[in-house]
């Protein structure tokens, strides 16, 4: 759609529309920290009402951990059909023989916990970048902050390694505190002339993934999340139905704080240079009844 979206308090009017929905995780169903409020109860519902849902994340980790996370906030397995991370496609690119072109060694930049993405893949972690065939970027870190991951960057672009980066967000919000991920850094090695390769949101291989665990075709789905570079462009490219939810990183640009609405002027400068707009914008995942724009 080229107009404005419709405007819904959340799911119950749209969600019999659709056999299927691919989910964000950050920002649409937790707050990286707890569940958000009416997200348990409305995957409660979509399971009720035989609509199959996959969750697909930006999370540089294996499947299995961040579903052993979810299961911690409440988020039990039976709520949805297959979960798809971009730290799970990355270890399988880099398994793939395809991909040994890269390289066996590989430096990390970002959190020291997730180090360890690539263990099993026949990878090995160098202790510094002049020892390394290629990069792993999962995100930032305190050591590793954009600014001070500058030597590291100009010294790899420099011997021409490839980054491979494991989640494309720029951001997420991690309680009220915004905390740059990978992409940012991604991007600013790109600026430098360095090579990304990208696992997760907005490409198509994630979708296609998360359509192959939901056995549905695409108009049959509908794709939710809080990210329009990620979530919203990535739907529209793999020709799917999208819905924006203002609990996540765009909250505090396209939400009036006093009234709650959505201000549509700076969600349309937002949109800019992108697609197109989402066909539905709703505060929060939450199920409940349409309200008139």
């Amino acid at each position: 759609m080229t107009g404005r979206p419709s405007v819904l308090t959340n799911l119950r009017d749209i969600a019999s529309g659709y056999r299927g929905i691919i989910l964000d995780l950050f920002g649409t169903v937790h707050d990286g920290l707890n569940p958000l409020d009416g997200a348990i109860d409305a995957l409660r519902m979509l399971r009720r009402g035989e609509i199959a849902v996959c969750l697909l994340s930006n999370s540089p980790r294996r499947r299995e951990d961040v579903a052993a996370r979810l299961a911690q906030m409440g988020f039990a397995p039976e709520l949805y059909r297959g979960l798809v991370t971009s730290g799970e496609l990355a270890f399988e690119a880099l398994s793939n023989d395809a991909n040994r072109d890269l390289g066996r060694r590989f430096f990390h930049i970002g959190p020291p916990e997730l180090s360890g993405l690539f263990d099993g893949s026949g990878r090995e972690r160098a202790e510094a970048v002049d020892q390394a065939d290629f990069l792993l970027c999962t995100g930032a870190s305190g050591n590793q902050a954009l600014e001070e991951a500058e030597r590291v960057l100009g010294n790899a672009q420099v011997r021409g390694l490839v980054m491979v980066c494991a989640n494309p967000d720029h951001a997420v919000m991690v309680g009220k505190t915004r905390v740059d991920c990978a992409g940012t850094i991604a991007a600013h090695y790109e600026c430098l002339g360095g090579t990304v390769l990208y696992y997760g949101k907005p490409l198509l291989p994630a979708y296609d993934r998360a359509l192959s665990v939901l056995g549905l075709a695409r108009d049959h789905v509908l794709a939710i999340g809080d990210g329009l570079e990620t979530d919203i462009v990535g739907a529209r490219r793999a020709g799917m139905d999208a819905a924006l939810v203002l609990t996540g990183i765009h909250h505090d640009q396209i939400v009036n704080p006093k009234t709650g609405h959505v201000l549509w002027g700076r969600l349309a400068r937002l949109c800019l240079g992108h697609e197109r707009l989402p066909d539905f914008v709703m505060p929060a995942f939450t199920w409940g009844r349409r309200v008139q724009s």
